[in-house]
Parts: structure tokens; sequence; C-alpha cells
């Protein structure tokens, strides 16, 4: 049986067991606060909680803040059927992360999922993640990647966490091999290749593109001698400076093909609206 709980992590008491009806469609359980916020948002799971995945009560929660964030003033307690949340945890930010993902994560993966709120720096967000295994040392755990870096990381069972950690600029290629059950991760970097076997077949395709999506660029970035815009369009591929910036008229098609690469970047988060809406207008003036 397991002996956390599957929503935020902590140790599983007697009384939490108590409950008798806090356990998920994929064998989890919750804890008695945890299942109290759960049947505030949706009553009808004090009695069917158990037809319902992790990743669906975890995305409940996330519509119930959303909704709550849209209308402050409209609040209700408990008893209208409203739980009032306290401020979201860097560790809320990340399970959010990962429920717009859809990523397929099991009650095993949780104590990792948890030290990511230590691991990730604030500004890091979540590319991808799947529950897999490094071939190399063999130990089961989580790959994820962000903006920076793709890593593996396994909570070891007396503590502590095993951690194998791949810098995005030290990675030339991220490939993936689907068989009938998993696939097969391949990181090629500047120390050689490693790899994953990934439970769910599909995970590896959320990381093959993850290179060209994880593009940053910081204010310590800029050379002395250019301009903010002129280091932007070198950190972004596929986004030539003499295309963007030069005083020519540039041929429609190369201009609409960057403004496809500069959508993708504002839906990955890259990008913020303001950040594309100005590079959009100086693309348009080359039309």
């Amino acid at each position: 049986m397991n002996t956390i709980c599957a929503l935020c992590g902590t140790p599983l008491t007697e009384t939490d067991m108590s409950v008798g009806k806090n356990k998920l469609a994929d064998g989890g359980y919750l804890c008695k606060g945890c299942f109290t916020k759960a049947i505030n948002i949706n009553r009808d799971l004090i009695n069917n909680l158990d037809q319902f995945y992790f990743a669906e009560i975890t995305g409940m929660i996330l519509k119930s803040k959303i909704d709550v964030s849209q209308n402050p003033g409209g609040s209700q307690s408990p008893s209208n059927g409203h739980y009032e949340y306290d401020a979201p945890t860097r560790l809320d930010e990340i399970k959010d992360q990962i429920v717009a993902l859809n990523a397929r994560l099991s009650v095993l993966a949780n104590e990792e999922v948890n030290e990511l709120a230590d691991i990730l720096d604030r500004d890091e967000k979540l590319l991808a993640i799947a529950e897999g295994i490094d071939l190399q040392s063999n130990r089961e755990g989580i790959i994820f990647s962000t903006q920076r870096r793709i890593a593996f990381i396994d909570k070891k069972f007396l503590g502590g966490v095993v951690k194998n950690e791949f810098p995005i600029q030290d990675i030339s290629s991220v490939d993936h091999t689907e068989n009938l059950l998993y696939s097969i991760l391949t990181i090629n970097s500047n120390r050689g290749s490693s790899q994953f076997k990934l439970h769910n077949k599909n995970d590896g395709r959320t990381f093959s593109d993850v290179k060209n999506r994880s593009v940053t660029y910081t204010e310590k970035d800029f050379k002395h001698d250019q301009s903010p815009f002129q280091a932007f369009s070198q950190t972004i591929p596929g986004l030539v400076q003499e295309n963007v910036y030069s005083g020519d008229k540039q041929d429609s098609a190369v201009i609409f093909e960057q403004l496809e690469k500069l959508g993708t970047l504002r839906e990955n988060g890259i990008l913020t609206d303001e950040e594309f809406s100005e590079q959009k207008k100086k693309l348009l003036d080359k039309l």
C-alpha cells in the first residue's frame, strides 16, 4: 500500500486511511486534508473518487484556482461548494505545469516531483517530463527538460537525490526510438551519448525538439557593442540578424516564416506578449 498522499506527498496516517473512500483509480491515496479539498471542489468525489486518476484530480484543482483568480471577489466558503486556497507555492506552480503538459506520471514519481521545487530555479519552466530509467546507472526516476537543461533525478530510498544533468548548450541533439510499450531517449552531448528508457512510448516525442524550444536570453548575454535587439535575434534559432533588422525589404515568405517561429516561442513561454508584439512589428515593417 502507498504510504504517502498522492497529491501533497505527506505520509499517510491511520486517520487518513480511516476515511475509507480516498483511493484513486491509479492506486494512490489522498490524505484527509487533500480528500476534503477535492470533495469541496466536486461533491460527487465523496462516492466515486476511485474512478478518477491523479492527473484528473490535479486538473480539477488547477481549474478551481483559475476560477478563483478570475473572480477574486466572489470566493465562497467550503460549505457553498468552493474551497478558498492559499497563495500557490513553487511546488503548486510546478504541478500546474505538469498538468498543462498532459504528463502521465504515476504516484511512484511523487517524491521526485516534490524535489523539483528545490532543483528548479524560479524562472525555469518545464517543457517536458516523463518517468523512466537511466540505462547507464539503471536507476528509476523522472527525466525533465526546461529552457536551460535536461536532467534525470532519482530520490534515493534513504534520502538524497541522484541527478544526471545536461545543460542545453552542451546538447547537440535529442533522439527517440519508439517500441511497442516504451521508448528510448538518446541525449547526445559534448560528453557523449546517454540513454533513458521511458515507460510511456509517446513521451520521447516531447523531448525531441526541446533544444529548439529552450532558447533563453538575458541582459548578461548582451555584448557591449550590440543592442538588445541584435542579441535577441542572434539567440533565437532561425531568426537571422540581417533578415530581421536590416533596412532592406525582405521576401514575404521569409517574413511569414519568421513570424511563425516567433509565435511558437510565445506559445512555449519563452517570449512575453510584449516581446512578441515588438518583434512582430519589426518583421511586418519589412514587408
